[in-house]
């Protein structure tokens, strides 16, 4: 029923606890965690009035209303923080996701956070380490003929300056098939704005350090 990608979020997700699907759409992401056994229960929330209508549909299908909550909320401004243990934001871009837990109105520093961004995943990395998180682990998985990133982040309270390949590739495991294609996909990206820069007369010493690191990655494993 999950795509690859939700389902790779469902893998990180403690096992029992209160979950917040954050942007849940059709609920699909909730139904599964309550029908696997993975989270005791589940807050569904979205920001539309839609869609939050079609995860109640989604909800009352599988009879699972007395364990499946759905809240309208912009990220996670409405949405109880009393019991909760993860968050699941999916399927949006990696600003989007960094607007949401910069307005989060509750601590985040006990809550396992599960992040899958459609776009801008290294500005998402960035943004998480120099915030006092780390990302504990992180996939790649194939969805349709795009590679995405999939993390599980938790505060630490210590901010850093995360590396080059930590901002493009994160925690990834390169001996996995999607992680390493992962990786080469974000060596091209980086070489590509090198070259433009150059190419505009601009400043392009960060994309060529960015570059070297990610390659430097790169030959560790294909050797």
């Amino acid at each position: 029923m999950l795509n690859p990608r939700l389902l790779a979020c469902a893998a990180y997700v403690s096992c029992g606890g209160m979950v917040c699907d954050v942007g849940t759409d059709h609920a699909l992401l909730a139904v599964h965690l309550i029908e696997q056994g993975i989270a005791k229960c589940v807050i569904a929330s979205d920001i539309g009035e839609g869609p939050l209508a079609a995860a109640e549909r989604t909800i009352r299908k599988y009879g699972y209303s007395n364990k499946i909550r759905t809240i309208l909320s912009d990220g996670l401004v409405n949405v109880p923080s009393e019991g909760l243990t993860d968050i699941v934001i999916a399927g949006m871009g990696g600003e989007t996701m960094v607007h949401i837990l910069e307005s989060c109105p509750f601590s985040l520093e006990k809550m396992n956070l599960i992040l899958q961004p459609m776009s801008k995943a290294d500005l998402l990395r960035k943004w998480l380490y120099e915030n006092g998180y780390a990302i504990e682990s992180e996939t790649c998985v194939k969805d349709g003929k795009f590679l995405y990133a999939v993390m599980s982040a938790k505060y630490t309270g210590i901010l850093t300056k995360p590396d080059w390949v930590t901002i493009r590739l994160g925690k990834m495991d390169l001996n996995d098939e999607n992680c390493l294609a992962y990786a080469k996909r974000q060596y091209d990206v980086v070489c590509m704005s090198r070259d433009g820069r150059k190419k505009a007369g601009m400043d392009a010493s960060e994309f060529e350090t960015a570059a070297q690191a990610i390659h430097t990655a790169l030959e560790g494993v294909e050797k």
